[in-house]
């Protein structure tokens, strides 16, 4: 299991992310999506602890 509470994330002034909190089940499959540049992998770096 993995739990992250208010991630919060900007570059200079522009805000990514404010206050994200996620729990990931063990067991379980998740997708992340969204559009090119909205943070999705800057996201995952932050859950992996880069």
């Amino acid at each position: 299991m993995l739990v992250s509470s208010n991630i919060t994330m900007q570059f200079g002034s522009k805000p990514l992310f404010e206050n994200i909190s996620v729990k990931f089940g063990g067991g379980n499959r998740y997708g992340l999506i969204g559009a090119n540049g909205s943070g999705k992998s800057t996201f995952m770096k932050i859950l992996g602890g880069d």
